[in-house]
């Protein structure tokens, strides 16, 4: 009897001691001012996880980020391109997030480079900069190509497919997806601020990188994958339920603090869409 009480005694005291160590984490994520903030819609939100409880907001909103991938020569009409080989993630930059970039591209180490684990490192999003004008201008040239290849072949039924999707693409690349870009990686957190100064368009926050190739003409190109990104999930206050209820559009200040880990400051549902604003 007394091994069981014993027992729940310390079950109960490791619980106490988990919930205190997240709470005053928290606490220290949110002392202070923000690291950034960001105001997001529900471009870059999406509906994570639903619970019933009274007692819970009982949603998560995850972050909808994107990259650029190194492929140029494709438009991937879907934001899952996430996985794939960011443009700026190469030989140089693995090289400066601590990876040993030689033995890499060693014959022995291509072999290897599966069972090379994750570095954690810190990652910079970009908010409706460059890197979503470039993503909306590369949609534009595909469109224009698969318009300019309709007009050239009018009867071809597939070409008619393809030039009806690469406009949808466009449509949806200016007014529905995400305008969050995963564009840079470090791992000194003044740095990439200095780098990046304005901290409502650019949030860093934790994630882990690792070594990846691809076949090209030539040879094999070594890169790297973003394959976590620490921050995607954000809960939503009970406070702000009625927000996210349904599929209205909403506006979302989303704040980054001392350990870099978000958390919602003010949601709204939005009103009538700016269709001009949402092109800048």
């Amino acid at each position: 009897m007394m091994k069981w009480t014993r027992t729940l005694v310390v079950g109960v005291t490791l619980i106490v001691l988990t919930n205190a160590v997240v709470l005053l984490g928290a606490t220290y994520n949110r002392s202070g001012d923000p690291e950034s903030q960001l105001r997001l819609t529900q471009r870059e939100l999406q509906h994570s996880q639903w619970r019933a409880e009274k007692d819970n907001s009982g949603i998560t909103l995850e972050l909808n980020w994107r990259i650029l991938p190194a492929q140029l020569d494709r438009y991937d009409r879907y934001s899952a391109g996430r996985w794939e080989m960011p443009a700026w993630l190469d030989k140089v930059k693995l090289e400066q997030l601590g990876f040993d970039v030689a033995k890499l591209a060693s014959e022995r180490g291509y072999g290897r480079r599966d069972d090379i684990q994750p570095r954690e490192v810190l990652l910079v999003l970009e908010l409706n900069g460059p890197a979503y004008l470039q993503a909306v201008q590369r949609a534009r040239i595909y469109a224009d190509q698969a318009k300019a290849l309709l007009a050239a072949n009018s009867r071809s039924e597939r070409d008619k497919e393809s030039a009806k999707d690469a406009a949808e693409n466009y449509r949806d690349e200016q007014l529905k997806n995400s305008r969050l870009f995963v564009i840079d990686a470090g791992v000194d957190l003044q740095k990439l601020r200095a780098t990046y100064p304005d901290r409502t368009r650019y949030v860093i926050v934790h994630g882990l990188v690792r070594p990846t190739s691809v076949q090209k003409e030539g040879g094999t190109k070594i890169g790297g994958q973003i394959t976590e990104l620490h921050a995607e999930r954000i809960n939503v206050p009970y406070l702000y339920r009625e927000v996210f209820i349904n599929s209205a559009a909403f506006e979302v200040t989303v704040a980054f603090g001392q350990r870099l880990e978000p958390w919602i400051v003010a949601a709204s549902r939005a009103m009538a869409t700016n269709q001009s604003e949402e092109k800048k």
